[in-house]
């Protein structure tokens, strides 16, 4: 008798534990996630803290440097350090564009079926490694209204002085210079583009926020 009275009294802590526990209401997904306080969940929801989740808002990195723009709009372009540590980082602006650009001397003008056009450029480096470009500044297209692109070649136009063969920009510093390009006599250049990075470009490995395009439209 003794030892019924005690399986008994056993048994009622046991389900006044579970009870407690909120386990002994025979809903299994309550059980495996306890309640928070002050907050209600439907049946099977789960209820356990997200850790990962955040109040803080996720900033999307493009959005806050436009790769594209018109006349006059600077671009914030970033490029590869190459051998060197350290960040790439330039301030861009096309300053203005010439569609009939004159050179200064005749081994400077367009071939035969062709004109120049030219397009001045001011490269501010706001980076903490130099911003060193050894193509020319090859990196630096004119598209037509095709879709077309034609790269720079070397010259000079009387509109100004053109970059140099090999332009480096130390942190903290500028160049301003002007790039010039053969083009088809009848095309219709719409747009003017720079690469941080041409040579990457030919292997598919440079930087997307390394590419700028200004609309002439």
């Amino acid at each position: 008798m003794h030892r019924s009275i005690a399986s008994v009294a056993a048994a009622i802590v046991l389900a006044a534990t579970l009870t407690a526990c909120g386990g002994s209401d025979g809903n299994s997904a309550d059980s495996d996630h306890p309640k928070m306080p002050g907050i209600s969940f439907p049946p099977g929801v789960d209820q356990t803290p997200d850790d990962a989740s955040s109040d803080t808002p996720v900033t999307d990195p493009t959005t806050t440097r436009p790769t594209s723009g018109k006349i006059g709009d600077t671009l914030v372009l970033e490029g590869s350090p190459g051998t060197t540590a350290g960040t790439v980082l330039v301030d861009i602006t096309l300053d203005t564009y010439e569609d009939h650009a004159q050179p200064t001397l005749d081994v400077f003008a367009a071939a035969t079926g062709k004109r120049l056009v030219a397009a001045q450029f001011t490269i501010a480096s706001k980076g903490d490694t130099a911003y060193v470009d050894s193509t020319g500044v090859l990196g630096a297209k004119v598209v037509d209204d095709q879709g077309q692109a034609y790269r720079a070649k070397p010259g000079q136009v009387t509109s100004g002085s053109s970059f140099p063969l090999i332009l480096s920009v130390q942190p903290g510093q500028k160049a301003t210079g002007w790039v010039v390009f053969d083009v088809p006599q009848d095309a219709k250049i719409t747009g003017v583009q720079y690469s941080m990075d041409p040579i990457g470009d030919s292997f598919g490995d440079s930087k997307p926020e390394g590419h700028g395009r200004w609309s002439l439209n």
